[in-house]
This record gives C-alpha cells, structure tokens and sequence, in this order.
C-alpha cells in the first residue's frame, strides 16, 4: 500500500507540541516558579534534554530549571511566594518543586543547590508552613522554620551559616540533616559544615566572620546583612 501523507491538521498540531516544550515562554507543560530579579554577567537556565536559555533581568524561571552562573557572575532569583536566592559565580542551583496559592497542604517549595555559594531568604510559603520549604545539597538537607541562610557547597561537602534576619518579627533557625545525623542552629553567625557524604553535620559552632566574608565573596550585586558576632 502507498504510505499516506500526513495531514496538515496532524503537522499543525506536531508543531504545537514541539513549541511548547521547546519554547517556556509558550509555557502549558512547565509551572512559573518566579524571574530574575537582578544579574551580572552571566547566567543560564536549562530543562532536561532542551537547549539552555541565557537569562536576563526579568527572565521567568520554572519548575524543572538547572540554573547556571558563569565566572565573576550573580544572579537574585525573586519567587513568586517572596522567596529570594541569590547564587555567586560557576553555581549550579535546581528548581525541583513549587507550588503557591494552592493551599497549606499543597503549597511547597523544594530547591537543590548542587554547587557554589548561595544566600536565601525565605518568603510567604516557609512563613505558612515551615515545613513546606526545603533546600537541598549533596550532602545534607536545611529544613526552613522562617529564616536567613548562607552556605557554600560543592558535590561531596557543604558549609551552611545562619544570617542576622531581615524581617524583626520572623523566626530564625534551620535544622541541617542527613541520614548520618542533625543539628538545629538558631543564632546567627553559627554555623556547621559537612565535610563529606558519609558524615553528619558537625556541632554548631560561632563562625568567623572572615569566613562569613569569604563564604558570600562571589555573591557580587546584593549587600548581604553581615551577622551580629559576640566578642
């Protein structure tokens, strides 16, 4: 038998699904989770198996998004819940739940930062329901409860510290976890580290300020709050 020719309803509606999942900004297979609020030099966002976008100020970002920062770059990510990260240079930072307006059960919003330095304050969504927040890294996870965090991380350790709050009236304390063990720190300007994948967190400890400084270093457009230290 002689092979039929598509029909031009068939290649329309082919086209159609090629732009969509090809195109975010034709978005119907993806979820906004927010936009770029500021950026220097730099930065990438990409979906499984789909060619990576460059992204500007204002950029959308969604669900799914591995975002990229290259040398001396920054970038403020503003989600749509309030929520603000903001990544320093050669970070790698993925968007792998988000969900607001829905409701107390559903609302949630999950991120893993799988490399570099970072800074976050957490928005309407870990103010609802701390527990609906969680951030990520390869080797241990921060539990939210309303808060200012900074850290650094790369594919086998991690340090994580506890910022001065910007809100007076927020709590301010993390649980960092992994299946090795747990430590809740709720002072800031302490800290833990994670030395490798197979340790717990390690006692809080009051960090350096040197530290601080050189943990938030590539962190470039934004004045990060330095942490109120004892003496």
């Amino acid at each position: 038998m002689p092979n039929k020719r598509p029909s031009s309803k068939y290649l329309l509606f082919s086209l159609l699904l090629l732009a969509t999942f090809s195109n975010p900004s034709f978005a119907v297979a993806i979820k906004e989770a927010g936009s770029i609020k500021s950026i220097e030099a730099e930065a990438w966002a990409s979906q499984e198996n789909q060619p990576k976008r460059a992204l500007s100020e204002k950029s959308l970002v969604y669900v799914g998004d591995e975002i990229t920062t290259g040398k001396k770059s920054s970038l403020e990510i503003l989600f749509k819940d309030k929520t603000t990260f903001q990544l320093g240079s050669e970070s790698n930072f993925l968007i792998t739940d988000f969900t607001y307006k829905k409701s107390a059960d559903e609302d949630g919003l999950a991120v893993k930062m799988l490399k570099g330095s970072f800074r976050f304050v957490s928005g309407l969504i870990a103010k609802k329901k701390p527990k609906a927040m969680a951030v990520r890294t390869s080797v241990a996870t921060i539990g939210i409860r309303g808060t200012h965090v900074a850290g650094e991380v790369d594919t086998t350790s991690a340090r994580i510290v506890l910022m001065e709050k910007e809100d007076p009236t927020a709590a301010n304390k993390i649980e960092v976890f992994n299946e090795f063990g747990s430590v809740t720190i709720d002072e800031a300007g302490y800290g833990t580290e994670i030395p490798d994948e197979f340790s717990p967190p390690s006692p809080v400890r009051r960090m350096r300020l040197q530290s601080i400084t050189n943990l938030t270093r590539s962190i470039q457009r934004v004045n990060t709050p330095r942490p109120t230290m004892r003496r």
